[in-house]
């Protein structure tokens, strides 16, 4: 019997000396958590005004949170006196990561590559872009996808690894575009004549800009007629009209533009006569008397 007393009466002081460590870990934990809440609601608010990082708000929020109490965790298990278990819980975490990494290597991929163009952003939302095949309107941006609309209505969510892996064509970055066309029109008219009409046409049309300069090019001798193709630039960002409405009006004033100058253009050819080499037809009337 005096050997249980003595046992108790040990435990018992050993708990009386353990509580003051105890408690203080259990406060430096509350302490922690309560830290990691106001930094994370912080991190929120501080995300909410800026465009780019707003998609990853609750990411960003938890991800701040949790940091907070992983510390607090180690560090109140170190003051409390368990070194030993913090440090198990350190190296079954490192352990518990690379098994995960391995078990979910494309989610995890696609998590670090949002995480990445989160802070390197080459796109933003409502951006015209191009990765792979795929083209399309940006709706949103998330860690492990982006969220891609195409001209045919289609949404379309690519994930993460892909846009940061493959090279990406950004068509509204500072909103300048270069759209083009051609046109064939018949060898009797004088190059000369029809690149400098085209230029001047084009020059003219409105939302077209002055610099850099819209230019046109003799593209190839074809078999039926001589292709021409027309470039112009566009600040899509400028534009009341829009790409579509610009490109459109620039066709349309070229069409206009040979045509008033009686020259034959398109599918009007339909022969692959060199007009020069075409030996002349002599036609005679003979009257029988």
């Amino acid at each position: 019997m005096e050997f249980v007393l003595e046992s108790l009466r040990a435990d018992w002081e050993a708990l009386l000396r353990f509580a003051p460590r105890f408690f203080y870990g259990l406060l430096l934990l509350v302490l922690f958590l309560a830290a990691g809440r106001f930094a994370g609601r912080v991190v929120a608010r501080v995300l909410r005004r800026t465009q780019r990082y707003r998609a990853n708000e609750s990411f960003f929020r938890h991800a701040v949170s949790w940091s907070f109490a992983a510390l607090g965790l180690l560090l109140a298990l170190g003051l409390m006196g368990f070194e030993g278990i913090a440090a198990s819980l350190l190296a079954t975490g490192g352990v518990v990561a690379i098994v995960l990494g391995f078990a979910f290597r494309e989610i995890g991929e696609n998590f670090l590559a949002g995480f990445f163009l989160t802070f390197s952003r080459p796109f933003e939302v409502n951006d015209l872009i191009k990765t792979g095949d795929l083209t399309g309107m940006v709706r949103s941006i998330e860690l492990r996808h982006v969220h891609i609309r195409t001209f045919d209505v289609c949404d379309v969510y690519v994930p993460s690894s892909q846009i940061f892996r493959e090279p990406l064509f950004n068509y509204t970055r500072d909103g300048l575009r270069r759209p083009s066309f051609t046109v064939g029109v018949a060898y009797h008219d004088e190059p000369e004549a029809v690149v400098a009409l085209l230029a001047r046409t084009v020059a003219h049309v409105d939302d077209v800009l002055a610099e850099p300069a819209s230019f046109v090019s003799i593209k190839e001798f074809g078999a039926q007629y001589v292709e021409y193709e027309i470039f112009f630039f566009i600040d899509v960002n400028k534009s009341d009209r829009g790409y579509v409405a610009v490109r459109n009006d620039v066709k349309v004033a070229c069409w206009r533009a040979l045509r008033d100058a009686a020259m034959t253009f398109s599918t009007d050819v339909t022969t692959g006569l060199v007009i020069d080499s075409v030996p002349s037809l002599e036609v005679s009337v003979e009257r029988k008397g």
